[in-house]
Parts: structure tokens; sequence; C-alpha cells
């Protein structure tokens, strides 16, 4: 008879077990289109290069606090888009708007039910990652480029 209550522990571990494992790796991640990547004209911007991406981000979720090097500008195509820049207010851009994030300033582009697409355009540091996530961790696993 202790066979019965051992089995069912031992059950109750491993479906335990399986869903922890499995928690987080079904969530969805943004997804990062590169269209565009070039360099820029030495004559006119020495060392800097053009970024465009199509990013796509899954309903209630958002990207990890990151920065670039360059100037991030931003165009709010569908969804709910929420930007954070340096740890300030979230904002909810208009749908058909721009914004910009300064060189180098931390900040968090998330979405509300609705998901979100933003076109984004970067005047980048040559030869740079796409982005640096906060506190000089590794590459999250937040999004998917390209």
């Amino acid at each position: 008879m202790r066979t019965l209550p051992a089995l069912s522990i031992a059950t109750c571990l491993v479906v335990a077990f399986f869903a922890g494992a499995s928690f987080g790796a079904g969530q969805a991640k943004s997804k990062v289109t590169n269209l565009l990547h070039d360099a820029l004209s030495d004559e006119f911007t020495p060392g800097r290069e053009i970024l465009v991406d199509l990013v796509e981000i899954p309903a209630n979720t958002s990207l990890d606090r990151h920065w670039h090097p360059g100037e991030e500008f931003h165009y709010y195509l569908e969804g709910t888009p929420e930007i954070q820049i340096d740890g300030g207010a979230i904002t909810h851009p208009a749908l058909g708007t721009v914004g910009h994030v300064p060189f180098k300033t931390l900040h968090r582009a998330g979405a509300g039910a609705g998901g979100a697409k933003i076109l984004v355009f970067r005047v980048h540091t040559k030869g740079e990652p796409w982005r640096y996530l906060e506190d000089d961790k590794a590459e999250g696993h937040d999004a998917h480029r390209q």
C-alpha cells in the first residue's frame, strides 16, 4: 500500500518538473527583422552605418532594458506600443507617430494587449553590436534578430 502514495508523489514531481521546465520556454519572443544594414558615407558621417529593423513585440511582453551605440528613431505601425526611456514613465505612443531614443540611452520597448509593430531606424556606430543589455548582461532571451 505504500507503493501507491510513493507513485503518486513521484508522478506529481515529474509533472511539476516538466511544467516548470517548459514555463518560459513557450513564452513568445519579440522578433527583430533586419531590413537594411549599410555603411553611410565616410565623407558625410565617418564611422557610422544605418540599421533599419522591423520589431514585432507579442502582446503583454517587453524587451529587456538596453541601449544602442547610435541614435534611434521609431515609427509606430500597429498594436499598442509601450516605450520607457531612461527609467521614466511608460508612454503609449499613437500609431502613425514617431519617437526618438538618444545615443546610448537605456530604454525598453513593450506592447500592451494588442502587441506592437515598430519600424526602427538607427544611425549606428559601425561594427558595434545591434544593442547592449543593461548591466552588461549577455544577450537576452527576449528577442530573436534575423
